[in-house]
């Protein structure tokens, strides 16, 4: 009788199990993910990084400039170097930019870009740099082709001396301007999206990093910093131009967006937003009094509140919980992994979520 009950007992934990796993409990669901992180360089973002370094496949120090002549300027905290060899962490430092003017002369001045080149290889070596992520923003719709060419060049480059290239790339979910009669979408094709051919890039390069937030900035109402709807339109967009997925790493937002009025002398009385950190969103729920409520629809918790003369206060709140809903997203498209804006400024909470979802890639 007690065999009998012992093999019931063995038998329905087994089938317990099973009813775990297949549910997707507990680490079941973790998936080998490249973790890449962005860092600025703050302590806040420095200690982020010792204390959960073996969650991080990748660090992208915001580190290097680039102007108009090809001199790429800048360096990595020789702590942040240190951190990443003690637990095998690449470092893949971003050189940038927002400087239109700049980029049009740089990138169509042959001597220019062979300067930055040679640039780039010797701190690579010198530093043991995985490679480099671009982050040239504001590019004009113009200079696409260019900037392609010199990706060519430059992955050409760096992959005959066995270092990575990989580019940042900014939100589109359309490849036209959007119909509208203000001239604000025609403003971000032609100044932020238009330049650059997704589809060609994603062949060019090792990966890149697909920045799919920002859904709502301070030139627009108040909103999700990125709302799952928006992702998913993100990501089908990639898969409809024939991206691989495997060459995408997914943008994941860890900070939180603050609107509120404010004035100026050249714009007079107009709405702005803050990017704001997890502390900060502490401090504010404190300060005012307010409970966050959970927008289903964006995957996101939001507050508000009235300030002066009766104007009120938006807040759009990145935490665990809606980390965890867009990491579902990256493993969903097939992704590489997850480039996640910043370190410093996350709720502690998403590195539970990191380890309990993914088996980050150390290369």
């Amino acid at each position: 009788m007690n065999n009998m009950l012992s093999k019931r007992f063995r038998l329905a934990l087994l089938l317990g199990c099973g009813l775990v796993l297949a549910s997707g409990c507990g680490n079941a669901q973790s998936v080998q993910s490249e973790n890449l992180f962005y860092m600025t360089d703050t302590l806040d973002a420095l200690q982020s990084f010792q204390d959960h370094a073996a969650q991080i496949s990748i660090i992208v120090p915001a580190a290097y400039h680039l102007d108009k002549y090809g001199t790429v300027y800048g360096g990595v905290d020789p702590r942040v170097l240190r951190i990443a060899a003690s637990h095998d962490v690449k470092v893949m430092p971003i050189i940038a930019t927002f400087d239109q003017d700049a980029i049009h002369a740089f990138l169509n001045d042959p001597k220019a870009r062979a300067r930055a080149i040679d640039i780039m290889l010797y701190d690579a070596r010198h530093y043991h740099f995985y490679g480099w992520q671009f982050d040239l923003e504001n590019v004009h719709v113009t200079d696409g082709d260019a900037y392609a060419d010199f990706y060519r060049q430059a992955a050409k480059a760096m992959h005959a001396h066995g270092f990575k290239i990989s580019m940042a790339v900014i939100k589109s979910e359309e490849p036209v301007p959007v119909s509208d009669d203000t001239g604000f979408s025609r403003f971000l094709y032609e100044d932020w999206k238009g330049a650059f051919d997704l589809a060609k890039l994603a062949k060019i390069g090792d990966f890149m990093s697909f920045m799919s937030y920002d859904q709502n900035t301070s030139l627009t109402p108040p909103g999700p910093v990125a709302g799952i709807p928006w992702m998913k339109r993100m990501a089908d967009h990639l898969m409809q131009l024939g991206v691989d997925p495997h060459k995408v790493s997914f943008g994941i937002p860890t900070y939180s967006d603050h609107w509120y009025a404010t004035y100026s002398d050249k714009r007079g009385p107009h709405p702005t937003r803050d990017e704001i950190t997890w502390r900060e969103v502490q401090n504010l729920l404190d300060r005012y009094q307010v409970k966050p409520q959970w927008m289903a629809s964006a995957g996101v918790d939001y507050a508000y509140w009235p300030g002066a003369n009766s104007v009120y206060h938006w807040l759009f709140i990145e935490n665990a919980r809606s980390f965890a809903v867009k990491l579902k997203l990256v493993q969903q498209y097939h992704f590489r992994g997850f480039s996640a804006w910043v370190l410093g400024f996350e709720d502690p909470g998403i590195w539970e979520v990191v380890k309990q979802q993914t088996k980050p890639v150390h290369y």
